[in-house]
């Protein structure tokens, strides 16, 4: 079954684009019009096992905590071209050369030089990363919000698997008016995996009359480059990779993280992301105009926060200069702590789990919501405080789960997840909905449980 495939994801650009190519050409020799089981058609395949085998330690894989088992016959040529993508990406030219001599004498199987002749094409189609800017503190404002609107929030959910999809029908239940994806299709967000795992599984299940989409940019989403994010754009009518979803009583703030996801994989334990500072000033402006076209006296709107990157977190989100593992970004508190009071509400991604905080470092309520797509064994994620994890300054202990909360699990794999925002005029009620992977198949969706937490919160009054 698709959601027992052990896929793993790098952390690590070049390498996400080396699996994304490397996919797409299995993908290709083995069902020429594209693979309708997404990462699981090829995740299994000894030249993926073996390439995430031969990564080195530093790179973090999401996924399973289980090391892939790594053929004879595709574990030196593996290792290799491996190696040869990193010396490239690091600039390392003499060893590169070395490496692609080394590679002319030896016998490996043609699956690796098509798909490194693919790699360098997709180096180059997508040399500059994407990021498109405002030029007025007005743009990218889009008023498409109903007072009374259903808006789903899936995170890390671009896959293109079977469960995938089943989790979209599960959502496409609730008959939402929004759907907001919080970013990551894998396994590097190249056009290829836009369409397979984004575009087609929407197309599937809400045929030629979706809801309003849109999508924040991940880490994945440009370890590529981010063409394809581009292109995501393009297709959706999104305008650029933060905007303001608003109506009269509410405004959902959706920001860019993952523009300064940390490049370099031997930064990567300490990747402290931020958002750019134009972008900072844009989303502050949106939270002192709250009441802006409100009549007098009508209060303001609450303000949601929509991000991939976490503001923080148990396993901690990179490291001082001492190397302790910080509980949170201080970038990104600095950058938004202004704000922090006036925001009811901080959903993110990126870690595949889904985490309830109590509130902390000036937020009343952080959300993690990444655990829509990506399969994880039972206790891959860490749901207890990392040892030695350091607070911020005002805060004595680390961040805390609200009792009650933690995701369940089908006895082998974590469940999938995703959230239901309500919207009835100045009340918001948030529905965290989680479904055993094993019992999402396309086509035979059971009907959404019970939600695992629910919560409802005012907009402010005059």
């Amino acid at each position: 079954m698709g959601s027992r495939t052990h896929v793993l994801t790098l952390r690590h650009p070049a390498l996400a684009t080396w699996q994304s190519v490397l996919h797409q050409v299995l993908a290709r020799r083995h069902a020429p019009a594209g693979s309708a089981e997404g990462l699981s058609a090829t995740a299994g395949h000894p030249a993926m096992t073996c390439t995430v085998g031969a990564a080195p330690e530093e790179v973090a894989a999401h996924g399973t905590s289980r090391a892939p088992d790594r053929p004879k016959g595709f574990d030196t040529c593996a290792r290799l071209f491996v190696r040869l993508v990193l010396a490239r990406f690091h600039g390392r030219v003499e060893e590169a050369e070395l490496l692609q001599s080394e590679l002319r004498f030896l016998t490996c199987d043609p699956l690796w030089a098509e798909t490194w002749l693919e790699y360098e094409r997709t180096h180059l189609r997508h040399a500059e990363r994407f990021y498109r800017r405002h030029t007025s503190l007005d743009d990218f404002i889009l008023p498409e919000l109903p007072e009374k609107a259903t808006v789903a929030l899936l995170a890390d959910w671009g896959t293109g698997m079977p469960d995938a999809q089943a989790l979209l029908e599960q959502v496409a239940a609730f008959r939402p008016d929004v759907i907001v994806h919080l970013g990551d299709i894998y396994y590097s967000g190249t056009p290829h995996e836009v369409r397979a795992h984004f575009l087609t599984p929407f197309s599937r299940v809400f045929g030629t009359h979706p809801p309003r989409v849109y999508s924040l940019a991940g880490n994945h989403d440009r370890y590529s480059g981010g063409e394809g994010y581009r292109q995501l754009l393009e297709a959706l009518g999104q305008p650029a990779s933060y905007f303001c979803l608003r109506n009269r009583f509410w405004q959902l703030l959706a920001v860019d993280t993952g523009f300064h996801d940390a490049p370099n994989p031997r930064e990567l334990a300490a990747t402290l992301t931020r958002l750019e500072d134009s972008e900072v000033a844009w989303v502050l402006d949106k939270v002192r105009r709250a009441d802006e076209g409100l009549p007098p006296g009508a209060g303001r709107r609450g303000t949601v926060l929509l991000s991939h990157h976490q503001l923080f977190t148990f396993a901690g989100v990179g490291h001082d200069a001492r190397k302790r593992p910080l509980a949170v970004n201080p970038n990104l508190h600095a950058q938004l702590g202004p704000a922090l009071p006036d925001v009811a509400l901080w959903l993110w991604g990126h870690e595949h789990n889904v985490l309830v905080f109590e509130p902390y470092a000036g937020l009343q309520r952080g959300r993690c919501i990444g655990a829509g797509a990506v399969p994880n064994l039972v206790n891959a994620q860490l749901n207890e405080t990392r040892a030695g994890l350091l607070p911020p300054p005002g805060e004595s202990r680390p961040p805390r789960r609200v009792p009650g909360t933690r995701l369940g699990n089908d006895g082998v794999v974590d469940n999938h997840a995703y959230a239901i925002l309500t919207l009835e005029g100045p009340r918001l009620t948030a529905r965290y909905y989680q479904a055993r992977s094993d019992v999402l198949l396309p086509g035979k969706v059971p009907p959404p449980g019970e939600p695992l937490y629910v919560e409802t919160v005012e907009a402010p009054r005059g």
